[in-house]
């Protein structure tokens, strides 16, 4: 009861705090790079409808291989402020239970290390995204022992640096842990830990701006499709009347928690915007649609002095309730997915503090002790672009629509898996597949199988 008390006293105060948008806990979005509503031409190589970290991930790589004028990243809201990528926690990890993602986020963190070099745009500082390595820890009581080790041995098969820990190890690493009903856990002890997302998204965009990319600030608002491919998208560009329609030979789907939209548009889930002379035959391949939906997800920034201040991973717990250390003065995010049945789709963007008071923070203070005495400093919202099929990227082309390129669903995971999603999209359009990893799992045709490809790790 004391810690229901001291929240609502604090989370009044949070409150009228964001109300005067002064509790925004993620970083401003806000950026200085140049963009038009008005593109120099009307036909282009590769469109990207969504310009958030999937699309000028996919733009930068596209861009080391083709002409950059050739590519045009449509986004509608290029200060970022609702963008899902600022609004996460940062998360980088290994710990996954498909081998894809791991070699993912394997590419992701050396990618990270020479992001200096690589994104570097002349004239201005080297891009540093403020990598944190203390890796993750994830807890398992006896029910989540086996699952534990197995995806520890798909982990161990790409030779990424995770150890498990048994109880008596996790206590003399991380005293401050309630280890009584744990088991087993597994911890990252290299190349695991977090980053500042927009740092890393704003070096994607400068960095393929500057090599030529186009930028349009605006929305899709159709997709046409020729026969079996897409002809060109419409947009509507930000501040103005007009309608521009832009002609492409690829279009990539990188709208984020809205990419079920993009995709409708190209009838895929709707086979009657389509118009083809196979369409009645096409119609049972076009009439599955893209299971992406925005997922709202709160993450909770508080503050305890007297926490694990400098040896403290991304932990985990066996509720799902995660927190981790940000910086070393007493600062922590906390957060977790809720239960399926509360899970919708299309929430608004307004914190749950009822969610923290009653669940998150129960089990974090369970698991470590002093958080009992935390307090409250700030809160946000944003989306997960979460795949309800089977919680896992969907990247590649659609089976029908063959230069319609998928880059979606990653569900919480898409920050980490960016970099690899964004060089898999180029070789996609160059190379005709996806070959650095071996991506085919991922595909869409899954969908259309009914054969989930279930990523157990999503946190």
């Amino acid at each position: 009861m004391l810690r229901l008390i001291s929240s609502r006293r604090t989370l009044q105060s949070c409150r009228a705090l964001s109300e005067n948008g002064l509790a925004s806990g993620f970083r401003s979005a806000t950026t200085t790079s140049t963009a038009t509503s008005l593109p120099p031409r009307d036909n282009f190589e590769v469109v990207m409808a969504g310009g958030g970290l999937m699309g000028c991930s996919s733009a930068y790589f596209l861009a080391k291989r083709m002409d950059p004028a050739q590519i045009c990243v449509v986004e509608r809201d290029l200060s970022y402020d609702a963008a899902s990528t600022p609004r996460s926690v940062g998360g980088v990890r290994h710990q996954f239970s498909n081998k894809e993602n791991v070699l993912m986020s394997m590419f992701c963190m050396d990618f990270l290390k020479t992001m200096h070099r690589d994104l570097h745009v002349p004239g201005q500082d080297p891009p540093d995204a403020q990598f944190c390595g203390d890796g993750y820890l994830l807890l398992a009581s006896e029910a989540g022992v086996d699952t534990l080790r197995e995806n520890f041995a798909v982990q161990q098969e790409c030779n990424a640096a995770t150890v498990l820990l048994s109880k008596a190890e996790l206590k003399e690493q991380f005293p401050w842990i309630d280890n009584s009903d744990i088991e087993l856990a597994c911890h990252g002890v290299r190349n695991e830990g977090w980053i500042d997302p927009w740092s890393l998204l704003r070096a994607f965009r400068a960095k393929a701006q500057s090599m030529g990319v186009v930028f349009v600030s605006g929305d899709v608002t159709a997709v046409e499709c020729d026969g079996q491919a897409v002809a060109s998208v419409d947009v509507k560009p930000s501040n103005s009347d007009d309608s521009l329609s832009l002609r492409c030979n690829y279009l990539v789907n990188s709208a984020g928690p809205q990419a079920a939209n993009i995709a409708t548009m190209a009838g895929i889930g709707a086979p009657e915007n389509v118009k083809c002379r196979d369409r009645a035959a096409l119609s049972p391949l076009l009439a599955t649609a893209l299971p992406v939906a925005p997922r709202r997800r709160c993450v909770f920034a508080v503050e305890q002095t007297d926490g694990p201040v400098t040896n403290c991973p991304l932990v985990v717990d066996t509720s799902g309730a995660y927190f981790r250390r940000e910086g070393t003065g007493g600062m922590f995010l906390v957060g977790k997915c809720p239960s399926p049945e509360d899970d919708h789709d299309n929430l608004d963007l307004e914190v749950d503090y009822d969610f923290f008071d009653n669940t998150i923070w129960p089990r974090i203070a369970n698991r470590a002790p002093v958080f009992e005495g935390l307090k409250m400093k700030s809160a946000w919202a944003g989306y997960y672009e979460y795949n309800v099929f089977d919680q896992n990227g969907i990247i590649g082309r659609h089976p029908v629509i063959s230069n319609f390129i998928f880059t979606n669903g990653f569900s919480g995971h898409g920050l980490q898996h960016g970099a690899a999603a964004g060089r898999a999209v180029s070789e996609i359009v160059c190379d005709g597949d996806s070959h650095s990893i071996d991506l085919r799992r991922l595909g869409f045709q899954r969908i259309l199988d009914g054969v989930p490809c279930l990523e157990k790790n999503v946190i």
